[in-house]
């Protein structure tokens, strides 16, 4: 485990607790918030090893399995192939973009959905990923280049990718700085990045951690208990910027949950209810920019 006495952003000693859970399996219990730059992460945080063991089979784990999420992403993959650039770009705006065959990185690619829209469009298709699953499984529905781990591990080339895309990937890793300086190192210049991660400037955070806090509780951790950096909109702005980094657009959404979707999950009512109330609210994030 790490230990941080210090924000791990912005070098702040000015750090207060922010939330504990330790009911739920996960990686980290407990969260710490940055007084000044108002970066929310776990401390004691997961070492490396600790969360490459945990990502090993992660799509198999208890909390995909009640979504049945590989036949809804499979569902995604045929209904993908049906649409047109212009229904591309208006369903995944954050590929708006993304121009027809370019060299397309998808970061952390998990069950492939971004790999999806990019061959939508006709891209060549790149991946990194470190479940060995998540990757044979996008192999067997798309023609693309895969490399199992992190990114600066691949050792891609300078200048290399038109299109980098890595959602909800950033708010897992160790060193989301480093992460974004490699991405930043491949793009071709002129070429675009596209975060997207849970949005920590939500209502829905704030509203759940005053409900806590009223009634004298302490507050639970409320999204993934494996990740390990929630940023407000404005911080991962300010760091995009800090790389260097010319931010094109950036927007908030909700899950886009639909019912008929959530009464078929096999999961327990108040975990249903739970998605319903996120789907209220704009609870992530998408960030784009222009190196």
């Amino acid at each position: 485990m790490i230990l941080y006495r210090n924000c791990p952003i912005c070098g702040s000693e000015s750090l207060k607790g922010f939330a504990i859970d330790t009911k739920r399996k996960g990686p980290h219990i407990s969260r710490v918030q940055c007084n000044k730059c108002k970066l929310v992460f776990a401390n004691p945080m997961a070492d490396s090893q600790e969360l490459a063991d945990y990502y090993t089979n992660y799509y198999e784990k208890e909390h995909y399995e009640a979504f049945n999420y590989k036949n809804l992403i499979l569902n995604h993959y045929h209904r993908i192939a049906g649409l047109k650039e212009a229904q591309i770009k208006k369903e995944a705006k954050f590929l708006k973009k993304l121009g027809e065959k370019t060299k397309f990185l998808d970061v952390g690619c998990g069950l492939g959905l971004g790999l999806a829209y990019a061959n939508g469009l006709n891209c060549e298709l790149y991946a990194t990923e470190l479940d060995t699953g998540a990757l044979e499984f996008v192999k067997m529905h798309f023609d693309v280049k895969t490399f199992q781990g992190d990114i600066w591990e691949a050792k891609f080339p300078e200048n290399y990718f038109d299109f980098i895309h890595i959602s909800h990937v950033i708010e897992h890793v160790l060193d989301p700085k480093a992460y974004i300086s490699e991405m930043k190192r491949i793009l071709k210049p002129g070429g675009h990045l596209a975060i997207g991660t849970p949005n920590m400037s939500s209502n829905l955070y704030r509203f759940h951690r005053w409900s806590k806090l009223l009634r004298m509780n302490v507050p639970d951790v409320i999204d993934g208990l494996e990740h390990t950096f929630i940023f407000p909109k404005k911080l991962l702005k300010d760091i995009c910027e800090e790389q260097g980094l010319l931010v094109t657009d950036h927007f908030t959404y909700n899950l886009g949950e639909k019912l008929g979707n959530l009464i078929s999950y096999k999961m327990p009512l108040k975990k249903k209810l739970n998605r319903l109330l996120q789907n209220a609210f704009q609870v992530n994030q998408w960030i784009v920019c222009k190196k």
